[in-house]
Parts: structure tokens; sequence; C-alpha cells
């Protein structure tokens, strides 16, 4: 297994690999953290729990292609001279950088949506997105979202340092 993510992570789309595995395992961390603090965990059944994990396996994979579409757009579009060049992992770095950043933060919203609404995002999340800034104002007010913001952002520089060979040719 190790020769073979040695050899991909080298390879052009690599990082298409490596950006469908944060996508599978953050969103697999924030349904286990959800799932652990749910109140009627008890109740639940071994083949229902694992329905659910496997139902959200599939919907992340379903998930991790909107991420890799403009990622494998781009990489098929570079041109050999561009993407060969040094300067370009650097670019690589930063794309890696910032889905990682939309994934952790995605993942910290939900568990604050969570905890207010005890369901993950629904119809009350649309509504969040047509009263903009009244919403915005609220969440400001009741959680110190720098700090938040600020913990996504180091999570996110610490992924794509540790990943960073998957983005050199």
């Amino acid at each position: 297994m190790k020769l073979f993510f040695e050899k991909v992570k080298h390879h052009r789309y690599g990082l298409l690999l490596l950006i469908t595995l944060l996508v599978v395992g953050i969103s697999f961390f924030t349904r286990l953290f959800l799932f652990i603090s749910s109140d009627g965990i008890h109740e639940l059944s071994i083949p229902t729990i694992l329905g659910v994990f496997f139902m959200g396996f599939f919907f992340d994979l379903i998930n991790a292609t909107y991420f890799i579409i403009p990622v494998l757009l781009y990489l098929w579009l570079c041109p050999e001279r561009i993407f060969n060049k040094r300067w370009h992992r650097y670019v690589l770095n930063f794309i890696l950088f910032f889905f990682t950043f939309l994934l952790i933060f995605n993942s910290f919203s939900e568990w604050f949506f969570w905890e207010e609404f005890t369901t993950r995002f629904n119809f009350i999340a649309v509504d969040y997105l047509v009263y903009t800034t009244e919403v915005i104002g609220n969440i400001r007010q009741s959680y110190p979202i720098e700090w938040y913001i600020a913990g996504a952002l180091g999570c996110s520089v610490f992924i794509a340092y540790r990943f960073r060979s998957w983005t050199t040719h």
C-alpha cells in the first residue's frame, strides 16, 4: 500500500487522490463526533450505525467529486512547461491549503450548527444564507469566530505542510 501511495503522490494527478482522502477523512471524523455527541446513540443497533457510516462514506465520495473537478480541470489544462516549473508547486500547495481550509471550516461550522439545532445543515442553513448580515452579526456576538478561523487556518497550514511532498514532481 505504501508503494502505491509513493507512486501516486508524484503523479501529475496525485493531488486529486489526496484531496479525496481529505474530504472523506475530515467528513468521517465530523460525522463521528456529531454521532458521539447525539443523544439517541444508545437506541441504535449496530447494523443501523454501520449503515449510517456507509451511506455517509458514499455521500462523501460524491462530495469529493465537487472538490476535485476544479483541480482536475486545472491540472489537465496546465501546460507541461508551467507544471514542471519550481514555483508551480507553491500553486499546488496553495490549492491543497485552500481546499483543506474549506473542509475544516465547514467541519467547525457543522459542529456549531449541530450544537445549536441538533441537526446537520438543512433549511435553517438556507435561511442563514438569505439573512447573511443578521446571521453573521449573531454568530460574531455568540462565538469567538476569529479564534475558530485561526484554528482552521493553523490546521490547514499543518496539513498542507505535512503533505507538501504530494505537490512536488
